[in-house]
């Protein structure tokens, strides 16, 4: 028994029978044979345990629990759901689309090549306390999983001036 319980074994066989003629494994946890868990098992059932458990009477108050709780929460699935596909909608040109797309694909790419997962990761997070990101090419890098789960929704503001600061480098001049 204790060297099963050191290897992480359920059972164990021991060829000798238990004191009510079972040659059966037994449960590591507790020694019992598995054919006498069985049986007690069947004579709890048999007893008024499960009273009220199979009927029809019960059987309907478990499905109106089951509506009401579906018909309290629908509004707010449909709320998280519609969040959680903005959260890449959030694109101001079909050229940003595209560019977007363009890193999807090279995520995968990277994935396939180095058999690490990547991602597309925001720069700016977009759920954090004093700062909100928007799903725009500029905004996204792709970096491995591990780093994206690191990274979280910290933000850094040294880091993301550096960024700002390339990013106003590139932007095209406004013509007058």
């Amino acid at each position: 028994m204790k060297e099963a319980k050191r290897r992480g074994e359920t059972y164990y066989f021991t060829g000798v029978p238990c004191k009510h003629g079972h040659l059966e494994p037994r449960f590591a946890v507790n020694r019992r044979c598995a054919e006498c868990i069985r049986q007690s098992n069947l004579e709890r059932t048999k007893r008024d345990y499960w009273i009220g458990y199979g009927d029809a009477e019960y059987k309907e108050r478990k499905r109106q629990a089951a509506r009401t709780y579906y018909h309290q929460r629908k509004n707010y699935r449909h709320v998280e759901t519609r969040r959680r596909n903005e959260k890449f909608s959030r694109v101001a040109t079909e050229q940003g689309k595209q560019q977007l797309k363009r890193l999807r694909l090279e995520a995968q790419i990277k994935t396939i090549d180095s058999g690490v997962k990547h991602e597309v990761d925001h720069i700016i997070p977009l759920v954090h306390d004093k700062v909100c990101g928007l799903t725009v090419p500029a905004n996204c890098q792709v970096i491995t999983k591990a780093a994206n789960r690191r990274k979280s929704s910290r933000f850094d503001q040294d880091k993301q001036s550096e960024i700002q600061l390339r990013l106003i480098k590139k932007a095209p001049g406004v013509g007058g």
